[in-house]
């Protein structure tokens, strides 16, 4: 299953790239506390990033960094599933930022999953978009309240 999330930032991709770390995905976390950084090493393939739920049914959500670029109009990284929850068996989160000019950019969130029935893909889908889509609007109020 496949989920993809375009976001416009008003920001260049100078800016967006240089912001996009482990501040960035604390803010994106989750409200209420209901989620925190267990462990974060950055975004360069081999590093890991872990993240932990607190809520007694969620084991913690663990990734490794495979592949990440930077080109003169496009940032990105891919983190890959070592350890996630809800019965997942495939994770793949490609993170893009491209330039849309000269003053904005988007952030792309690809993300492709599979769990062990369809059913469950299905469930899962409209769980994780309820999960991911906030970020549209977190990625907007980061960068907008962000002091350069």
């Amino acid at each position: 299953m496949k989920i993809r999330l375009v976001t416009t930032i008003e920001k260049p991709l100078a800016i967006v790239h240089k912001n996009f770390n482990e501040s960035l995905f604390k803010f994106l976390l989750p409200p209420f506390n209901l989620a925190g950084i267990e462990r974060y090493e950055g975004q360069n393939p081999g590093d890991i990033i872990e993240i932990r739920f607190n809520l007694p049914f969620i084991p913690n959500w663990k990734v490794i960094i495979k592949e990440s670029w930077l080109h003169n109009k496009e940032y990105g990284f891919i983190d890959r599933g070592l350890k996630v929850p809800f019965g997942i068996t495939f994770w793949k989160h490609i993170h893009r930022v491209v330039a849309k000019g000269e003053k904005s950019s988007f952030i792309i969130d690809d993300i492709e999953y599979e769990s062990n029935s369809n059913w469950l893909n299905y469930i899962l889908f409209l769980f994780l978009l309820l999960m991911f889509y906030p970020r549209k609007f977190l990625y907007k109020k980061y960068y907008k309240e962000l002091i350069e």
